[in-house]
């Protein structure tokens, strides 16, 4: 029977092109969206990681308090060392440090990122080698033994897979490394410190104790921990908090009210950080998109019920059951459904390696992500449910007692299967799901776009941050320095020159700083500029001037230059110049400017309009230029070697491309949210007008009347339009109720806070409203332009 029903199905399917490509096409793109975040949610959430006894490894972060505030993400490698050394409730740890370096006998010197580890970490992450060997034990912090264990990418990339390279050397910036051994292919570096490639894992290049790197205050330090067995968490971070804070305070010059602690948290939850609620929204919203693309499916289906209606019949008055009718809807669905979720599968595959780069910068774990057989096998598994439902549901709209009436009906809407209330059901679901997610994507997408547009405060136009690397040459930093400036502040399409340890993008250092009295005011955003930086970004004083030219290494002129909302909050109305200040409770600073405020989108880490400027004093090889025109790095290189022949650049970027790659990350968010919330208005829209069509098309007898008798066209479109906008304003409703209700609940179980855009709620309304009007109007419109006859006859 099943075989004789697909047979019979995939022949009549091939008569309908048009039904069968709508259904197919409608259901393979919501599939392929639906496929790709669940793939997403199980390699980010539900797969473990791939490092033995992971839910036992937790990562060693330390937390800092300051004036009765306490904040995450900045380790002491001294501190990471003590914790290192613990027995009571660590059984084995190994401390990490993120650098970026350069490989200086590779052509080019590239410049990649190294983690320094101890030999701990290979055995903790059960790292697989593909040569060589790992770290041995006397290879560890304190023995000064220079060895390097290459990624497999990097093998590949900088070293032409040379299958000899085990013990032959490398040089690391200014440090020769042994290489001994190569990762690998499969092998997934914990993602602590962001989901950058690794291109190797060296030793630490020289010893480290609980005394050292003490001015080392850094996001780049860390270390995972496998804990003994029945230790109690809150126990241990306070023990061993208590331990690093009194080593801690041991220090001279301690800033008064401040203490560190220990934090340590699961390796899992340090991966995925918040990449899990992004990917639960997205699986929220495909699971909608999926809804309305399912309502709309029904809809086409009841209308190839009503369609069949005839046929149905004639089978009911030869015998057939209701059974019958369920297996014939069902296997229809079933080959629609099923090759609309091999071309979704397919379609995922590609959507997967065309967004796989974009994908790293959105979610962490998701190198060489494909698709894998769970996902595969739940695809399907919801295939066959979505099948079973539009069979199962379709076929309980058919009157199977009245189909023999069906055989006298005048057909002219008497035989309608579809009953009125199913078709205002259908309508308000699609107006519910569409308006929740509407209301989502906009609330999401204002704040994207304020940040996207938001002006820097600094003119980017023609502006570069470089970095030239001087490690082959034996001249003093600042010297060097002040010769590379002077260069290339000679050059005709180089406007100005100023020195700076960082990019006007990065946040730079955090820092103390204490008012006249030396008392901690906060830990506050600081940079360091030459006296040309505010002239090179562009940057307006709003009162003062710039620092005085420092003409000596070492020497100081003890300024310090304020953003505008930093003096505001310090001083208010009162004149902050020349007021005193302190960076190092050691030196006074005279407040001798403030420029205006640098706006910065939010990174991974927070990004405030409150910062502080300190002169550039040790010199530095690292500048912000802006150039009178696009610059040539090939050109200005060659003017470099007029200083040194081996001086080039390790670092040159237009401030504008740094911005755009700043703003990646919401860039991608808003175009993902944008394409998901255009696909669902597409096929809102679409399912609005087919289930409203047919409503009409039901009516033509009725309307053909009304032409007849010389009823006015307009009045007949508000009646039709008023009854059809019926169920799009319980659609707005139910959807603004749930809407407030998950609102309400979410405000109170969630611990951090929920912002609402009033924005997105007044756009969501009149957007659905005219899509709704537009679905409504165009069938009743397309029946009033007909000649009255042809309604009359039911043509």
């Amino acid at each position: 029977m099943i075989k004789e029903e697909c047979k019979l199905a995939l022949s009549n399917l091939r008569k309908l092109p048009g039904f069968s490509l709508t259904v197919l096409v409608t259901l393979a793109l919501t599939l392929a969206a639906l496929t790709v975040v669940i793939n997403i949610n199980h390699r980010l959430i539900t797969q473990p990681l791939p490092y033995p006894d992971a839910d036992k490894l937790w990562v060693t972060d330390q937390s800092e308090t300051i004036n009765g505030e306490t904040q995450y993400g900045f380790q002491l490698l001294s501190t990471q060392f003590q914790l290192y050394q613990d027995k009571q409730f660590i059984d084995k740890m190994t401390m990490m440090h993120f650098v970026s370096s350069r490989f200086m006998d590779i052509k080019d010197m590239p410049t990649v990122d190294i983690i320094r580890v101890t030999p701990e970490f290979f055995e903790l992450l059960g790292t697989p080698l593909h040569l060589g060997r790992a770290l041995k034990q006397d290879e560890g912090v304190s023995d000064e033994q220079k060895v390097l264990v290459l990624s497999y990418q990097s093998w590949i990339t900088h070293f032409n897979a040379d299958p000899d390279i085990v013990g032959s050397y490398t040089s690391i910036d200014r440090e020769r490394y042994q290489i001994i051994g190569v990762t690998g292919e499969a092998f997934e570096v914990p993602e602590i410190f962001g989901g950058f490639p690794v291109s190797g894992f060296s030793s630490f290049p020289e010893p480290v104790t609980t005394t050292s790197h003490w001015n080392n205050i850094s996001s780049q330090f860390n270390g995972i921990a496998r804990l003994k067995a029945g230790v109690n968490i809150e126990q241990m971070n306070h023990a061993l908090g208590e331990q690093i804070n009194t080593l801690y305070q041991s220090r001279e010059n301690v800033a008064p009210n401040t203490r560190i602690g220990a934090q340590f948290t699961p390796l899992r939850d340090k991966i995925v950080a918040r990449s899990d609620e992004l990917a639960i929204t997205l699986l929220f919203s495909a699971a909608v998109l999926v809804l309305i693309a399912l309502t709309n499916v029904v809809n086409l289906f009841l209308s190839r019920a009503a369609q069949k209606q005839r046929t149905m019949a004639i089978q009911a008055a030869l015998g057939a059951k209701p059974t019958h009718i369920f297996v014939s809807m069902f296997c229809e669905s079933i080959l629609l459904v099923g090759a609309a979720t091999i071309l979704g599968l397919l379609l995922a595959e590609w959507l997967n390696v065309w967004l796989a780069n974009d994908l790293s910068y959105l979610f962490s774990r998701m190198q060489g992500l494909t698709l894998d057989w769970p996902t595969i096998v739940v695809a399907c598994a919801l295939s066959l449910i979505i099948a079973l439902l539009i069979a199962w549901f379709t076929s309980k709209q058919v009157n199977y007692h009245a189909l023999t009436d069906a055989l006298h009906s005048s057909g002219k809407g008497t035989g309608a299967q579809i009953s009125k209330r199913t078709r205002q059901v259908l309508v308000a679901l699609q107006v519910c799901f569409a308006s929740i997610l509407l209301f989502l994507a906009a609330n999401k997408l204002v704040p994207a776009y304020a940040q996207m547009t938001h002006p820097t405060g600094f003119d980017t136009e023609h502006l570069y941050y470089v970095r030239i690397d001087g490690s082959a040459t034996e001249i003093d930093n600042f010297e060097l320095g002040k010769q590379i400036k002077q260069l290339l502040a000679n050059q005709a399409s180089i406007a100005s020159v100023s020195a700076s340890y960082t990019s006007p993008l990065q946040m730079g250092w955090q820092n103390y700083l204490y008012d006249q009295n030396i008392a901690l005011i906060g830990i506050v955003s600081l940079s360091f500029y030459d006296e040309d930086g505010f002239t090179a970004l562009s940057l307006p004083f709003e009162q003062g001037s710039r620092f005085t030219p420092i003409m000596a290494s070492g020497s100081d002129n003890n300024e310090i230059i304020l953003s505008a909302s930093l003096a505001k909050r310090l001083y208010k109305d009162e004149n902050p110049i020349g007021q005193t200040l302190y960076a190092d409770r050691e030196a006074p600073r005279k407040v001798v400017g403030v420029v205006s405020d640098i706006y910065v989108p939010t990174g991974n880490r927070g990004y405030t309009l409150e910062r502080y400027y300190l002169p550039v004093t040790e010199g530095s090889t690292s500048f912000i230029i802006k150039g009178n025109a696009e610059l040539s790095k090939v050109q200005l290189t060659h003017v470099l070697k007029a200083i040194h022949p081996s001086l080039n650049f390790a670092f040159f970027e237009p401030v504008d491309d740094m911005l755009t790659q700043r703003l990646r990350q919401t860039w991608l968010q808003a175009m993902l949210t944008v394409a998901l919330l255009a696909l669902t208005l597409s096929l809102a829209g679409a399912g609005i007008y087919g289930v409203l069509n047919y409503s009409v098309q039901m009516r033509r007898c009725e309307l053909g009347i009304h032409l007849s008798l010389g009823a006015h066209t307009h009045k007949l479109i508000a009646q039709v339009l008023k009854q059809s906008l019926t169920p799009v304003m319980i659609g707005l409703g139910v959807s603004a109720l749930t809407v407030a209700i998950g609102y309400g609940i979410l405000t109170k179980i969630s611990t951090t806070a929920i912002s609402v855009s009033w924005f997105a709620v007044i756009v969501t309304i009149p957007i659905m409203l005219l899509i709704a009007l537009i679905a409504s109007y165009l069938p009743v419109q397309r029946v009033i332009r007909q000649d009255p006859i042809k309604a009359l006859r039911n043509e």
